[in-house]
């Protein structure tokens, strides 16, 4: 029984594979990466690539919360 092999790129993506699993055209996938603080990725010969757990903590990073009702406050 051999050991498996994890290759280096195993949980990375390219851009557009990465867009087609977000169900984001490759265009918008793009604009977050050159947003400041956007999307993190690396360019791999002319390709962008996209590191899924650095995505996903990203993304996670970006969640919104309503804010809290104050105590007290009564809904109109």
């Amino acid at each position: 029984m051999s050991p498996t092999k994890i290759g280096l790129l195993d949980d990375c993506d390219e851009l557009e594979e990465f867009a087609r699993k977000v169900k984001k055209h490759p265009r918008t996938v793009k604009r977050w990466t050159q947003q400041p603080n956007g999307l993190p990725y690396t360019w791999l010969g002319n390709q962008i690539i996209i590191h899924i757990p650095s995505a996903r903590e990203w993304m996670l990073g970006r969640m919104r919360r309503p804010n809290p009702r104050r105590r007290g406050s009564v809904a109109p």
